[in-house]
């Protein structure tokens, strides 16, 4: 049954009452599910900032976010990201800054298309919808399939960090998933295609190709050059440029440490002039350079979204003991927009 299906059938339809309530339990379900999953994709991050130098997604977990057009026609589906927490798509969403892809691959009597993307920033969000006569969470191998109900396969599966939805129940062999992907890059591309590939769906192996075609959405990038640093002179922190995109942003900033002072870490959190906190996506480094003083370590701040009324932000410095014990807060510092 196609999506478009949902919105132009009669309220009180029973089959309607009975996919939106099948929705709603593949709701419930998929909260408890991401929350592990969302513990998984921030590791996965935080690894690969430091290693490589993405959660999500993000997260974050690529910490990932996206709502195709069709699918926000559907009562439930709005809904549904807002469980899941994946903020930017609903944000673009809202904005009809969303492109429809419907980009279809076929596998083991398997249909998975990619119906919708988006590239905000350095996030690239998709959605998927995968159908199939035998298609069934429920007959997954549990102990030896993954928590999502999918498996990313392909050469550049390991730079796909990022976030992972959890394959949401329709109707009987039909899902729908939301994912997030953080792109790297020093110097992020206006256009970029996402290649994409899935081995496993639900219960059904196969190999499923994509090449999403994104276009990013216009970013604000102003420099920075402030700081703020420790009483003693141990650490510092400059902030050198802040990316704003429509539904996130980054901090780009450097972190200075001496030596015989290096089990420290830094954290900041950020509110804007209303004394909203800005949402954070996750914080990692990007690169980590040792002189002969000490080390300097590059990283960025991955954000939410920054209202449009926003004049200037306020960020507060926290240098933290590895072990949790200590703490020095540090200055803040004031980040004009305008």
């Amino acid at each position: 049954m196609d999506i478009k299906w949902v919105d132009k059938k009669d309220q009180n339809d029973p089959s309607r009452t009975e996919l939106l309530s099948a929705i709603q339990k593949g709701v419930n379900e998929g909260k408890r599910i991401k929350r592990k999953e969302r513990v998984k994709a921030r590791l996965k991050v935080s690894a690969w900032m430091s290693g490589t130098a993405a959660s999500v997604v993000l997260v974050s977990g690529f910490v990932f976010s996206p709502i195709n057009t069709v699918l926000a026609d559907v009562p439930l589906i709005g809904k549904l990201y807002e469980e899941l927490d994946i903020s930017i798509g609903k944000e673009l969403a809202a904005s009809n800054l969303v492109t429809e892809i419907n980009q279809k691959a076929t596998s083991n009597g398997v249909d998975v298309t990619v119906t919708s993307a988006y590239y905000d920033g350095n996030v690239i969000g998709v959605t998927i919808k995968a159908e199939g006569k035998d298609l069934s969470v429920g007959a997954m191998d549990k102990k030896h399939s993954p928590e999502t109900g999918y498996t990313i396969g392909g050469a550049d599966k390991d730079q796909l960090v990022g976030l992972r939805g959890p394959l949401q129940k329709l109707k009987e062999g039909s899902y729908v998933a939301a994912l997030e992907f953080e792109l790297k890059e020093k110097e992020l591309p206006k256009n970029y295609t996402l290649p994409l590939q899935f081995t496993l769906i639900a219960n059904k192996k196969g190999i499923w190709n994509f090449s999403i075609p994104v276009k990013q959405l216009p970013v604000e990038t102003i420099k920075l050059n402030e700081s703020s640093s420790t009483k003693n002179g141990l650490h510092k922190i400059n902030l050198n440029k802040l990316s704003i995109a429509k539904a996130s942003s980054t901090l780009y900033y450097t972190f200075d440490t001496i030596k015989g002072d290096l089990n420290q870490d830094v954290h900041l959190i950020v509110f804007d002039e209303h004394g909203k906190r800005v949402p954070l996506r996750s914080n990692g480094v990007e690169n980590s350079i040792e002189h002969s003083e000490g080390v300097k370590q590059y990283r960025e701040l991955q954000l939410g979204k920054i209202a449009d009324d926003v004049n200037y932000l306020m960020v507060y410095p926290e240098v933290v003991s590895m072990d949790r014990e200590n703490r020095t807060e540090l200055s803040p510092i004031k980040v004009l927009l305008q």
